[in-house]
């Protein structure tokens, strides 16, 4: 037998162990002393040899394949000709074969170009890696048919999408970057480098980001996190607050170091980004971005989450540092500043949650970027579907008030439901006194508030113009939240108006409104979403599912004909031809003991009905002739007789014998 090729005749060899049960390896190659050409070469079973342990045998783990195995072969290259000669084989084999566990040898073991397609799909989305096995053994028609293990899977994932270098992780990501602006032009990132030309911070936002920012950049999050990749850089995220009171992303960035320099550099490029710097920005207590935003967005709000106190008993200078700092965390100082509900920590650590579920430790950096993108989909998947359910329908309002009508129809339905608070807690308001002067009127408000099983009168003072029906409350929720107080609410129903003016029903919470950003959709690699591949995976599809019914179909009329032919018998009770299609489920079997009701009963229900069993048995029976009134009270009740009712009847007849 002849070869054009040295690696033809390994393949052919191969594919013959394969088939036979059994594994090679290439013993000997001798190459030509001149031309350095390989001239013949040895494959033989790898468990050719006989090899002693050097190790104990109850230290060692690794087993030995030796068995003093002949079976080989040897081609040698003619040069006469210019091919290769299968010259010698012996295919003697001193151990058992078996075909059916050689396709679990590693050297049998590979993954194929579609299901490393998914494994890298799958992980990308944050599936399991014994998911995707699962997924892959189902669609091939079992574990045993797909040609890898679960462990050959891991180990991909492993080495293939997890242990690149830091300069190819780096490289890809920005591949990434660059693709992304291409794809689309509003795709904006910045990187920094160091004088060595090494990676030190980047800052990019999806063109979706850019857009949203025009509507719910008035108030910004900025959070760093930690154990986000396997460089340990700090990611900053920018979230905003959406028209459903929902957080939004606005933009991220990885720090190289957290320094000032670092901060000032990342607000600086993201503000490039937007065009405007934000009305109020509101991070954590660092004083490394204190003082970059002071630096960089000199006319922006700032403001703190919150302080931790839990220092303060053991470091005095951290006491009179942090009262200084009393107008960045006190909320007496920003109480008339719109914040849109993010005066807590409350959303910063939601978002962390959120992350969580896509970034780890062990996240490369082309990985953070591809799960970035995945958030931001699911972002925008979220935001999509609260709008569908906002078109669909509303709640239904608590009151009967004309405002509350007119703020459901306008306000989204997550907004709605805090004004429906509000207007709910009117029910606890009253005007207690009015100071009248002319048209402006200073109206004394008292809520009633349960504290400790206590009810107290709260005051709050409303100012109200009459010619402009403009109003002010001292609680200053409408100017932090953009929603009306119960107290301005009970104002304008003691002065009867009965529609809102315009200048408090925000634009910011409508529903109403076409922004311009849910006409963007975010950006997804090119490489993971092209059109070529959906449509290609379509067909093949379609390919699929008429291949399988054209198999059904034969395998029913193959099926059809041995039955005619051979007229077996299903069951034992019937001696007709019966098709599979015909035979029909089980019928239910009554099993041993009392059945379920449709509700097991808590002890305490139980206990109840006990008591009131008990009750009823000690009861004397009450015997009277039935009269009208009975009749029409059980017709009412919707019960047959007296008998029925129980022991209302019996209470009624003693109140009707006292009567007599």
């Amino acid at each position: 037998m002849r070869f054009s090729q040295l690696q033809m005749a390994h393949d052919f060899y191969v594919t013959y162990a394969k088939k036979a049960g059994f594994a090679t390896k290439i013993r000997t190659t001798t190459f030509d002393k001149i031309t350095k050409a390989p001239i013949n070469q040895a494959i033989h079973c790898n468990r050719d040899g006989i090899r002693e342990s050097r190790v104990k045998a109850p230290t060692r783990k690794n087993t030995i394949s030796a068995a003093g195995c002949k079976a080989r072969i040897y081609v040698k290259f003619d040069k006469a000709v210019q091919d290769w000669v299968l010259f010698k084989v012996d295919l003697t084999h001193s151990h058992p074969c078996s075909p059916r566990k050689a396709v679990h040898y590693h050297e049998y073991r590979q993954l194929t170009m579609h299901a490393k397609c998914v494994i890298e799909d799958n992980d990308e989305t944050g599936i399991r890696p014994n998911k995707t096995f699962l997924a892959l053994s189902n669609g091939a028609g079992g574990p045993s048919n797909l040609g890898f293990s679960e462990k050959d899977l891991r180990n991909y994932i492993t080495a293939r999408l997890r242990n690149s270098n830091v300069n190819a992780d780096v490289r890809e990501m920005m591949s990434y970057f660059m693709r992304m602006k291409d794809i689309n032009p509003n795709f904006f990132y910045a990187v920094k480098l160091d004088e060595e030309c090494k990676f030190k911070s980047a800052v990019w936002v999806d063109a979706r980001c850019r857009a949203s920012y025009e509507y719910y950049g008035d108030v910004v999050s900025v959070d760093s996190t930690y154990s986000t990749n396997r460089h340990g850089l700090p990611f900053v995220s920018f979230v905003g607050v959406n028209h459903h009171g929902k957080s939004t992303l606005l933009g991220c960035a990885l720090l190289g170091n957290e320094e000032i320099g670092s901060y000032e550099w990342v607000f600086s490029q993201w503000v490039k980004c937007m065009g405007t710097a934000p009305k109020s920005i509101i991070t954590d207590q660092c004083r490394s971005l204190y003082r970059a935003i002071k630096n960089t967005l000199p006319d922006t709000r700032h403001r703190w989450f919150g302080v931790s106190f839990l220092y303060l008993i053991w470091d005095y200078l951290f006491l009179v540092d942090l009262y200084d700092d009393r107008r960045m965390w006190v909320p007496i100082y920003f109480k008339g500043e719109f914040w849109a509900s993010m005066r807590s920590t409350q959303r910063s650590e939601s978002m962390h949650a959120f992350y969580g579920g896509y970034l780890s430790s062990k996240t490369s950096l082309v990985q953070f970027v591809h799960e970035y993108d995945n958030v931001l989909g699911v972002k925008e998947q979220r935001e999509l579907e609260d709008d569908a359910a906002d078109s669909r329908g509303v709640i239904p309002c608590a009151t009967t008030s004309p405002m509350e009508k007119q703020f459901q129809l306008e306000y989204t339905t997550s907004i709605f439901r805090d004004v429906q608070i509000e207007f709910v807690k009117k029910a606890n308001c009253r005007v207690s006194a009015i100071d009248e002067q002319g048209p402006l009127v200073c109206v004394k408000v008292e809520e009633e508030k349960l504290v400790n099983d206590t009810i107290l009168c709260v005051p709050y003072d409303v100012h109200f113009d009459r010619s402009t029906q403009e109003l002010r409350c001292e609680c200053n929720l409408f100017e932090s939240s953009g929603v009306l107080c119960c107290h301005c609410l009970e104002v304008f129903h003691s002065y009867k108006v009965y529609k809102v003016p315009s200048c408090y029903v925000l634009p910011r919470w409508s529903k109403k409104i076409k922004r311009k950003h849910t006409y963007v959709k975010s950006s997804h690699d090119v490489s993971r979403s092209d059109e070529s591949h959906v449509a290609f995976r379509a067909l093949l599809h379609v390919a699929l599912e008429e291949t399988r019914a054209k198999l059904a179909a034969h395998r029913a009329k193959k099926r059809s004909e041995s039955v005619a032919e051979t007229q077996t018998n299903i069951g034992s009770q019937s001696s007709n031809d019966v098709s599979v299609d015909d035979i029909q489920g089980p019928s239910k079997v009554t099993t041993k003991g009392r059945p379920k009701s449709k509700r097991l009963g808590s002890a305490l229900e139980k206990s109840i009905k006990n008591s009131r069993r008990r009750k009823q048995k000690n009861l004397p029976p009450v015997v009277r002739p039935h009269t009208l009134e009975d009749t029409n009270h059980c017709a009412v009740s919707g019960l047959n007789g007296p008998e029925q009712a129980g022991g209302f009847l019996s209470l009624l007849s003693s109140f009707n014998k006292k009567w007599d």
